[in-house]
């Protein structure tokens, strides 16, 4: 007999046959778990959208948080990783391009005196070296 959280790992994913070709197993490997196996806990919580705390809570695992320490919203990251999406990479990507553009934001604010000043002198005296140019 399967365990709680095999059943609710494989009703979220699709079924045996789903679950087993996005781990890349057999539907006869899979077919033979009692219980999601410790080394596949992680996996199986990210393709099925549930914590491994509730697929396997022998493993003390809790996962009711992104790596960054606020709540990921259950359903839409689940229905994001059954597209195959990763909703912890597209988070980290999404934070990454955030803190680019603020500190591009900030080091503009902070130089702007300097620009200013820069395209002042670039109207009076044109570009250096402009007889140079080729185009």
């Amino acid at each position: 007999m399967k365990d709680a959280g095999l059943e609710a790992a494989l009703k979220a994913a699709g079924g045996v046959a789903a679950l087993a070709a996005a781990l890349g197993l057999t539907k006869g490997a899979v077919s033979q778990w009692r219980r999601v196996p410790a080394e596949r806990a992680a996996a199986v919580a990210r393709l099925s959208g549930l914590p491994v705390s509730r697929i396997r809570p022998d493993l003390g695992v809790a996962e009711t948080q992104s790596p960054f320490g606020s709540p990921m919203p259950d359903p839409l990251a689940a229905e994001a990783r059954r597209l195959g999406l990763d909703p912890d990479a597209i988070a980290r990507e999404a934070l990454r391009r955030a803190v680019s553009a603020e500190k591009a934001r900030r080091w503009q604010e902070e130089n702007r005196e300097a620009l200013e000043a820069h395209n002042r002198w670039v109207e009076e005296h044109g570009l250096p070296l402009a007889e140079y140019r080729m185009f």
